[in-house]
């Protein structure tokens, strides 16, 4: 009978206790961050928003960038990436009044420190942004969503190219 309750709280013990389990739990304590890697180069719509024709995203001063987070010490090499694309309306922070819309928004970068301290490796990457809310006609307005939209799901994949 001693053997039972011995084992038992043994057993109990042992499951009581909490290790820390990678790419679960939060095992590392610093992130380190390199900002501002720049994945593609295309072309930016914002000037049509003003009126003037597309034109190449570094000519524009917009390219498109990521901040990538990887785990401060971490002696794995080979670790799982996470892409994170930030929330917005695919206008860009001074039209669309709000906090959110950019790689470095403090949910951004809040959520990928997290990932990136339970051992993964997050790039956070802009896409682009343009459409026009004030267009003439609601069609007009729905056509440039669209493609804005369409444009954000054409960046996520120039981004998983530019990690194979």
């Amino acid at each position: 009978m001693k053997n039972i309750f011995a084992v038992a709280f043994t057993m109990l013990f042992l499951g009581s206790m909490s290790a820390q389990v990678r790419y679960i739990d939060e095992v590392f304590s610093d992130v380190d961050v390199t900002s501002d890697v720049v994945y593609a180069d295309n072309i930016t719509v914002l000037p049509a928003l003003q009126g003037l024709p597309p034109m190449p995203s570094s000519w524009a001063g917009m390219p498109q960038g990521m901040d990538v987070y990887e785990p401060a010490g971490d002696t794995e090499t080979n670790r799982p990436l996470i892409i994170y694309m930030h929330t917005g309306n695919f206008l860009p922070p001074f039209l669309n009044g709000s906090a959110l819309g950019t790689k470095s928004d403090a949910c951004a970068v809040e959520i990928c420190s997290r990932f990136a301290r339970m051992g993964y490796v997050v790039a956070s990457i802009d896409y682009r942004l343009g459409w026009n809310p004030l267009a003439a006609t609601q069609a007009e307005r729905t056509y440039q969503l669209i493609n804005a939209a369409y444009r954000g799901v054409q960046d996520a994949r120039t981004a998983v190219r530019y990690f194979r």
